[in-house]
């Protein structure tokens, strides 16, 4: 492993966007500072972080990473950075390098994201009917799933992942489908996408992955009042059944 004269990740104190790089470089055993940060009740202090490009970097927006003299922003370009470094893409064929930045790019975008979205969604967008964008979240996201399940399965994903390191995808993957439980309260299961449960459930990181959020637990994301909006989207997923 290459020595790395600094790296530090910079994140609000919760998990969103960030907690799989965090996973990732622990159970890579990457040293790194994680410079997590905290927000106001109201928020009042982002607008001062934002600013200071030495933590929000050019497009002044987190997560950033300082990898030695760089800061790199853009949670995609962040990971496909990292599987560079880490040297993973050199153990992988062109064919399967293409699948893990594919993997990679829908458990983000249409697994983790969207969680992110619904707990938000009634102060990104005021007048919100939470509990009809929640069963249009239930639907698009039990679909998502079933296509993930099913090209793991054609991907021999599960085979493949015990006779490597951890790598991006899987860091990705692991923190979508545990944000996804927390977020719907079990009203969305793995029960029927066998791979995706035994991926959940074997993946080499999850110990680690469990570990680290056992050690520092937080919120899912900054919304001030998580707690509240969480227990109304689950009332609303209880009413979908």
């Amino acid at each position: 492993m290459p020595a790395y004269t600094e790296i530090t990740l910079h994140y609000f104190d919760v998990r969103g966007r960030g907690q799989f790089i965090r996973g990732l470089l622990t159970q890579r055993d990457i040293p790194f500072s994680d410079d997590r940060i905290k927000l106001n009740a109201n928020n009042s202090n982002w607008p001062e972080i934002r600013s200071n490009r030495a933590v929000s970097g050019d497009f002044q927006k987190l997560p950033a990473l300082q990898w030695d003299d760089m800061i790199i922003n853009e949670v995609l370009v962040i990971l496909a950075f990292i599987q560079e470094k880490l040297g993973d893409n050199a153990q992988l064929d062109e064919k399967t390098r293409i699948q893990h930045a594919m993997l990679t790019s829908s458990a983000f975008l249409d697994l983790l994201t969207p969680c992110i979205n619904l707990i938000w969604c009634d102060i990104f967008h005021p007048g919100t009917d939470v509990a009809e964008t929640t069963a249009v979240f239930k639907r698009r996201l039990q679909m998502h799933l079933a296509t993930v399940n099913q090209t793991l399965q054609q991907w021999g994903w599960l085979n493949a992942m015990k006779d490597r390191e951890v790598m991006v995808a899987d860091a990705v993957l692991w923190e979508a489908l545990d944000m996804i439980r927390l977020t719907c309260n079990g009203k969305v299961s793995l029960d029927h996408f066998e791979a995706l449960a035994t991926f959940y459930d074997a993946c080499p990181g999850a110990t680690t992955f469990q570990q680290l959020l056992a050690l520092k637990p937080s919120t899912i994301t900054a919304r001030p009042g998580e707690t509240e909006a969480l227990a109304v989207i689950h009332e609303s997923l209880n009413s979908t059944d």
